[in-house]
Protein backbone atom coordinates (compact mmCIF):
# COMPACT_ATOMS: atom_id res chain seq x y z
CA UNK A 1 0.00 0.00 0.00
CA UNK A 2 1.20 3.39 -0.88
CA UNK A 3 0.50 6.81 0.83
CA UNK A 4 0.48 9.89 -2.24
CA UNK A 5 -0.68 12.95 -1.29
CA UNK A 6 -3.78 13.77 -2.87
CA UNK A 7 -4.60 17.29 -4.87
CA UNK A 8 -7.42 18.95 -2.93
CA UNK A 9 -10.74 19.03 -4.49
CA UNK A 10 -11.16 22.19 -6.98
CA UNK A 11 -13.70 23.74 -4.90
CA UNK A 12 -10.74 24.30 -1.73
CA UNK A 13 -8.33 25.03 -4.43
CA UNK A 14 -10.63 28.06 -5.69
CA UNK A 15 -11.40 29.42 -2.58
CA UNK A 16 -7.70 29.13 -0.85
CA UNK A 17 -5.69 30.79 -3.84
CA UNK A 18 -7.70 34.01 -3.97
CA UNK A 19 -7.11 34.43 -0.47
CA UNK A 20 -3.13 35.03 -1.13
CA UNK A 21 -3.87 37.97 -3.27
CA UNK A 22 -3.05 41.40 -2.90
CA UNK A 23 -3.60 44.83 -5.11
CA UNK A 24 -3.96 44.08 -8.35
CA UNK A 25 -4.73 40.81 -8.05
CA UNK A 26 -7.33 40.88 -5.46
CA UNK A 27 -8.85 43.38 -7.50
CA UNK A 28 -8.60 41.55 -10.72
CA UNK A 29 -10.28 38.58 -8.78
CA UNK A 30 -13.15 40.57 -7.75
CA UNK A 31 -14.10 41.58 -10.68
CA UNK A 32 -14.47 38.08 -12.32
CA UNK A 33 -18.27 37.84 -13.17
CA UNK A 34 -20.12 35.67 -10.89
CA UNK A 35 -19.80 31.95 -11.79
CA UNK A 36 -17.11 32.29 -14.22
CA UNK A 37 -15.03 29.88 -13.12
CA UNK A 38 -15.67 26.23 -12.51
CA UNK A 39 -12.43 24.69 -12.12
CA UNK A 40 -8.59 25.43 -10.54
CA UNK A 41 -7.42 25.09 -13.94
CA UNK A 42 -9.41 27.93 -15.17
CA UNK A 43 -8.67 30.26 -12.81
CA UNK A 44 -5.40 29.65 -12.70
CA UNK A 45 -5.05 29.95 -16.59
CA UNK A 46 -7.63 32.84 -16.18
CA UNK A 47 -4.69 34.27 -14.04
CA UNK A 48 -1.60 33.94 -15.88
CA UNK A 49 -3.61 35.16 -18.86
CA UNK A 50 -3.86 38.30 -17.33
CA UNK A 51 -1.07 38.88 -15.46
CA UNK A 52 1.81 36.90 -17.61
CA UNK A 53 -0.15 36.28 -21.20
CA UNK A 54 -1.40 40.49 -21.30
CA UNK A 55 1.61 41.65 -19.85
CA UNK A 56 3.01 45.12 -21.20
CA UNK A 57 6.80 45.65 -21.12
CA UNK A 58 8.24 47.80 -18.29
CA UNK A 59 8.50 51.51 -18.78
CA UNK A 60 11.47 53.00 -17.55
CA UNK A 61 11.59 55.19 -14.39
CA UNK A 62 11.50 58.00 -16.07
CA UNK A 63 8.18 57.61 -16.98
CA UNK A 64 7.09 58.40 -13.02
CA UNK A 65 8.52 61.92 -13.63
CA UNK A 66 5.27 62.35 -16.28
CA UNK A 67 2.81 61.68 -13.30
CA UNK A 68 1.21 64.82 -11.42
CA UNK A 69 -1.00 65.25 -9.16
CA UNK A 70 -4.01 67.18 -11.27
CA UNK A 71 -5.21 70.37 -10.16
CA UNK A 72 -8.36 69.51 -8.47
CA UNK A 73 -7.42 65.63 -7.66
CA UNK A 74 -7.57 64.56 -3.95
CA UNK A 75 -3.99 63.15 -2.86
CA UNK A 76 -5.18 59.62 -2.31
CA UNK A 77 -6.72 59.36 -5.56
CA UNK A 78 -2.71 60.62 -6.60
CA UNK A 79 -1.30 58.13 -4.45
CA UNK A 80 -3.61 55.67 -5.56
CA UNK A 81 -2.50 56.64 -9.26
CA UNK A 82 1.53 56.95 -8.88
CA UNK A 83 1.90 53.26 -6.80
CA UNK A 84 -0.21 51.83 -9.67
CA UNK A 85 1.74 53.04 -12.14
CA UNK A 86 5.21 52.29 -10.57
CA UNK A 87 3.70 48.61 -11.03
CA UNK A 88 4.57 49.28 -14.60
CA UNK A 89 8.35 50.34 -14.13
CA UNK A 90 11.62 48.25 -13.91
CA UNK A 91 13.67 48.69 -11.48
CA UNK A 92 12.81 51.97 -9.80
CA UNK A 93 14.19 52.08 -6.24
CA UNK A 94 13.15 53.93 -3.39
CA UNK A 95 14.67 57.32 -3.88
CA UNK A 96 13.55 57.53 -7.49
CA UNK A 97 10.21 57.01 -6.39
CA UNK A 98 10.30 59.79 -3.33
CA UNK A 99 12.06 62.13 -5.82
CA UNK A 100 9.31 61.50 -8.51
CA UNK A 101 6.44 61.54 -6.03
CA UNK A 102 7.60 64.99 -4.45
CA UNK A 103 7.74 66.86 -7.65
CA UNK A 104 4.41 65.75 -8.61
CA UNK A 105 2.98 66.77 -5.74
CA UNK A 106 0.24 70.29 -5.72
CA UNK A 107 -0.15 70.33 -1.84
CA UNK A 108 1.93 73.28 -1.35
CA UNK A 109 0.94 72.11 2.77
CA UNK A 110 2.40 68.12 2.20
CA UNK A 111 5.69 69.26 0.70
CA UNK A 112 6.21 71.57 3.30
CA UNK A 113 5.66 69.09 5.59
CA UNK A 114 7.95 66.64 3.64
CA UNK A 115 10.88 69.33 3.81
CA UNK A 116 10.60 69.66 7.35
CA UNK A 117 10.54 66.08 8.00
CA UNK A 118 12.17 64.22 4.70
CA UNK A 119 11.27 60.04 4.61
CA UNK A 120 13.96 57.98 4.25
CA UNK A 121 11.41 55.52 2.36
CA UNK A 122 8.47 55.14 -0.11
CA UNK A 123 6.78 53.01 2.81
CA UNK A 124 7.49 56.31 4.78
CA UNK A 125 6.23 58.73 2.36
CA UNK A 126 3.65 56.76 2.14
CA UNK A 127 2.46 56.88 5.77
CA UNK A 128 3.18 60.10 5.86
CA UNK A 129 0.28 60.70 3.36
CA UNK A 130 -1.98 58.30 4.81
CA UNK A 131 -1.82 60.93 7.86
CA UNK A 132 -1.58 63.82 5.37
CA UNK A 133 -4.90 62.38 3.97
CA UNK A 134 -6.88 61.51 7.15
CA UNK A 135 -6.09 64.86 8.74
CA UNK A 136 -7.23 66.77 4.83
CA UNK A 137 -10.41 64.57 5.17
CA UNK A 138 -11.27 65.36 8.49
CA UNK A 139 -10.56 69.07 7.71
CA UNK A 140 -13.65 68.73 4.92
CA UNK A 141 -15.57 67.06 6.98
CA UNK A 142 -15.86 69.83 9.63
CA UNK A 143 -16.17 72.35 6.61
CA UNK A 144 -19.31 70.46 5.48
CA UNK A 145 -20.42 70.69 8.99
CA UNK A 146 -20.36 74.37 8.86
CA UNK A 147 -21.67 75.13 6.11
CA UNK A 148 -24.76 77.73 6.25
CA UNK A 149 -27.83 75.94 6.05
CA UNK A 150 -26.61 72.89 7.53
CA UNK A 151 -28.57 71.37 10.44
CA UNK A 152 -25.82 70.38 11.83
CA UNK A 153 -24.74 73.93 12.80
CA UNK A 154 -24.45 75.61 16.10
CA UNK A 155 -27.33 77.42 16.62
CA UNK A 156 -28.81 76.04 13.52
CA UNK A 157 -31.65 78.10 11.53
CA UNK A 158 -35.09 76.14 10.86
Amino acid sequence: MTLGLQQPPDEILCRSFPTTFKGAAREWFTKLPTSSIDTFEQLSNAFLCHFIGGQHPKRTADHLLTIKQGEKETLRSYVKRFTRKTLEVDEADDKVQLTTFKAGLRSREFVSSLAKNPPKTMAGMLLKAQKYMNAEEALAAIKDVEKPGNKEEKGGRT
